[in-house]
């Protein structure tokens, strides 16, 4: 699972979602203040009533939706403050009787920013600051090379269409694809310098090629080196470097699932090779891997073998939960800030599952093994 925004709208799994979090009585009333450059949102919600909370919620993964402030509506009218950097996509979920009545996305960025939330599907009224309005414009250009591809992708679907016909659908499908890439790129190039270029840019980063991706590197580190994405994935590159197979790992420490803190290389200097697992219990394709790796745990620790799951979990509950669930007798930690994990920052961590594999001398020998490749390489090392 990569570090991306979800398009997930379905209210039962973002009821449980939030419910999962754990966190909807610890951000009721916790509104930050913000400083004489930050947000203000202010806005009514139908379906709710004074009383109910409205939710401020980052996106992590596929379905981790993770409130990070929530208000109460009174008379009528909700309002959150606080401060932000750059451009960034969040959601604003209302809630009514412990149910949302509408999950509706927008652009969050230091400015005052009004918004109108329908019920259900009705669509929202937002109005915001300039990369707000600036996405307006985006979006009406994406929506439309959206709808001409929705008759090729029922053709696709159909088992009854004949192949000739799912060809031609397909080919309009990859032209249609391409035009909106070019599309996307030329926006973000043509705005440059904004926060919303470094926003489209962060969301539509792995559909560039690796050339469009270097083009737009190159011109924001002239035009607009300070702004968040863009930071953030030089930086990415150093540490990339930093740990590249050969090279020594950079330790780190955490609370245990006992609250004690314990670190990496307490293990590294005790085991042949220490197997640093990243996963989290929302991650389905981390939960899939996992028998493999207990596999590897129980087939070669007693050889030299050690695995350190780190997670990158938000809640302590459904972290225990997920231990106990698969079996995980190894070692285990987390600072519980979900994609903002610092041990999976400075091993350069952006999908999950990822693991990092460390002789006892402390150097980086792998990383990624999954699967067959995990238990093929484990059988060598440890024959």
């Amino acid at each position: 699972i990569k570090k991306q925004p979800s398009t997930m709208k379905t209210k039962h799994l973002l009821s449980v979602c939030l419910l999962c979090c754990g966190l909807a009585a610890a951000f009721t009333a916790c509104n930050k203040q913000a400083s004489a450059n930050g947000y203000t949102i202010t806005g009514t919600a139908e379906g709710t009533q004074d009383g109910d909370t409205v939710y401020l919620c980052d996106v992590q993964g596929l379905f981790a939706i993770v409130p990070v402030d929530s208000t109460i509506v009174k008379n009528g009218k909700f309002e959150f403050t606080g401060d932000i950097e750059g451009a960034v996509m969040r959601l604003l979920v209302p809630v009514h009787d412990g149910l949302p009545t509408t999950t509706q996305y927008f652009i969050l960025e230091n400015a005052p920013i009004t918004a109108k939330l329908g019920f259900g599907d009705a669509p929202g009224e937002f109005v915001g600051g300039p990369n707000g309005e600036l996405y307006k414009q985006y979006a009406e250009g994406s929506e439309k090379l959206s709808r001409l591809m929705e008759a090729p992708y029922n053709i696709l679907g159909d088992s009854t269409a004949d192949e000739a016909a799912k060809k031609t659908a397909q080919q309009t499908v990859d032209s249609l694809q391409l035009e909106h890439r070019q599309y996307t790129k030329k926006f973000i190039i043509d705005h440059v310098p904004s926060a919303l270029s470094d926003l489209l840019f962060s969301l539509s980063f792995n559909e560039f090629t690796e050339a469009e991706q270097e083009e737009i590197l190159k011109l924001f580190g002239e035009k607009q080196p300070e702004f968040p994405f863009y930071k953030t994935i030089m930086a990415e590159r150093k540490v990339a470097e930093a740990t590249a197979v050969g090279t020594q790992y950079t330790d780190f420490e955490m609370p245990a699932p006992d609250g004690k803190t314990i670190k990496v290389s307490d293990f590294v200097a005790k085991n042949k090779y220490t197997l640093v697992d990243f996963w989290a219990s929302w991650c389905g394709p981390c939960r899939a891997e996992m028998p493999t790796v207990a596999k590897a745990y129980t087939d070669y620790h007693a050889k030299g073998l050690e695995v350190v799951g780190v997670s990158l979990d938000n809640d302590k509950d459904a972290w225990l939960k997920a231990i106990s669930e698969l079996k995980m007798p190894w070692p285990q930690m987390s600072d519980l800030k979900g994609w903002e994990c610092e041990g999976a920052a400075l091993c350069n961590v952006r999908s999950i599952p990822a693991n990092v594999l460390i002789d006892q001398q402390g150097r980086i020998i792998a990383k990624d093994l999954r699967g067959v490749d995990l238990l093929n390489n484990m059988a060598e090392l440890l024959k």
